[in-house]
């Protein structure tokens, strides 16, 4: 499991966007409207600067000056507890600014066990024929299976350095203070990805009787006749043991940054362009506007896709459904330690220290 830090360092910082399609006269798409949802570190916008109350003293003719932030540790009997606090105010208030992009993709509740087991894309099938006096048939017997998903707990500890106190290196404590709530937020952003891109978590085929067509995962390239065989395989989708259809519709596809151009230039252009040569006559009665256009309800552009060897994957999904599962054993925290002499961080390294966690799972 990464740690926290190697979350923070690694993930990608940019933003996501969702394209939904505006639709006008008889349900024809006439446009998109994008939604972004940033994952910038932007100056943080605060109606209240712990700091500044913090180094103000109030001189006896009601003035104000201006304290350094040791000074201030000497000065105030409850500065360092200010401090502290004033540190976790500040990352929970870049936490609380960095809404999820996984809220169509994702079902939260909440655990109390170590794991929780679900049936896999259930259905009990049809009702049987079963007149008055027969007995009635058992449909739970036939369901597939559960898939288990373990809660992790997930720490990390910063540190804000004693010097940065005595030297009022005010801009410092701010990162660190940013640096935790963005760890918190991308933590989840992480696990919740890494669930889309693994390939094991689509073993389904029409051969093993999941579906009519294809395969959940498939090496198609995205174009007109790549969509057609994914949307295909989603509305085709069954209940291994049943045979029941599950009514899945997908409506939403999720890509990175790369392939950004290619599905926007196939599901919103108004009209569709031959590509290649004429080698064969034109047969009339065959319409040129853009079956595509509108077809996937949302488009979801995220720089948590895959950007490098495996940057031109895409999934469709139904977002109705909610497929990947969330469950919260508790919320995300921060603790702070006390620096005082039975301190041993602050004894040994003259640091005061910050624990970040958080305790889910998913699938």
């Amino acid at each position: 499991m990464p740690t926290m830090n190697e979350i923070a360092q690694n993930a990608p910082h940019g933003e996501t966007r969702v394209l939904h399609p505006i639709r006008g006269t008889n349900d024809v798409v006439t446009g998109f409207r994008e939604e972004t949802i940033s994952n910038r570190a932007e100056s943080l916008l605060r109606s209240y600067d712990p700091f500044q109350k913090l180094t103000e003293a109030v001189l006896p003719n009601g003035g104000k000056i201006s304290m350094k932030l040791a000074e201030a540790l000497l000065n105030t009997p409850d500065a360092a507890e200010i401090l502290r606090t004033g540190i976790r105010f500040l990352a929970f208030e870049r936490f609380r600014q960095m809404p999820p992009t996984y809220t169509g993709i994702v079902s939260n509740m909440p655990s109390s066990k170590p794991q929780e087991e679900y049936l896999r894309d259930a259905s009990i099938g049809r009702l049987q024929k079963a007149p008055s006096g027969t007995p009635a048939p058992a449909h739970t017997s036939t369901f597939e299976g559960g898939v288990t998903i373990v809660n992790d707990l997930y720490r990390g500890v910063f540190e804000i350095l004693g010097d940065w106190v005595k030297f009022d290196q005010i801009g410092k404590i701010r990162q660190t203070a940013d640096s935790i709530g963005r760890a918190l937020a991308q933590t989840r952003e992480f696990a919740v990805y890494s669930q889309l891109t693994t390939t094991g978590n689509y073993a389904r085929n029409s051969t093993t009787g999941d579906n009519d067509v294809g395969a959940n995962t498939a090496a198609t390239t995205f174009n007109g006749l790549g969509v057609e065989l994914a949307l295909a395989t989603i509305a085709t989708s069954k209940d291994r043991k049943s045979g029941n259809y599950l009514g899945y519709k997908a409506d939403t596809i999720v890509i990175g940054p790369r392939m950004e151009v290619p599905v926007k230039q196939l599901l919103m252009s108004t009209n569709l362009g031959r590509q290649g040569g004429n080698t064969t006559n034109e047969v009339r009665g065959t319409g040129d506007l853009n079956m595509y256009k509108g077809l996937l309800n949302n488009i979801i552009i995220s720089p948590w896709f895959p950007t490098g060897a495996n940057a031109y994957q895409y999934l469709c999904f139904d977002s109705t459904v909610q497929w990947c599962m969330m469950q919260e054993v508790e919320n995300s925290q921060v603790y702070q330690e006390d620096s005082n002499m039975s301190s041993e961080s602050w004894l040994t390294k003259d640091v005061i220290r910050f624990l970040a966690r958080d305790y889910f799972g998913v699938n």
